[in-house]
């Protein structure tokens, strides 16, 4: 069942206090009002395990798409036919991506040892 949210409550927050919020929802993936909602209400949210790697999935997904338009473009032509640039940008790609990977994958070797 859902329940319509219609009464607002103004909170006043130092900025300090208002950073320490946002940090800490952030860390558990939710927005401010959600985490402030669910902590007034008694519920105690947990940080996401793995929430400060979002960026560097970001960047690995960017990149894996990077790397598929170059693959099709090297399927369709052979790599021979690709400009030196190409080439280039291909191989930089690649060692980004593998760079990126390797982090995720240290960081996750290291939690788990550390468990």
């Amino acid at each position: 069942m859902s329940h319509l949210r219609s009464t607002a409550k103004l909170v006043r927050f130092s900025t300090e206090e208002i950073a320490r919020v946002r940090e800490r929802a952030q860390s558990c993936g939710y927005s401010s009002a959600r985490y402030i909602r669910e902590t007034a209400l008694g519920a105690i949210p947990k940080a996401r395990h793995y929430a400060d790697r979002d960026a560097l999935l970001r960047e690995l997904a960017r990149i894996g798409r990077d790397l598929e338009r170059l693959t099709r473009i090297a399927e369709l032509h052979g790599l021979d036919q690709f400009r030196s640039d190409d080439r280039t940008q291909l191989r930089s790609a690649l060692a980004a991506h593998q760079v990126a990977l390797g982090t995720l994958v240290g960081e996750r070797c290291a939690n788990a040892s550390a468990e």
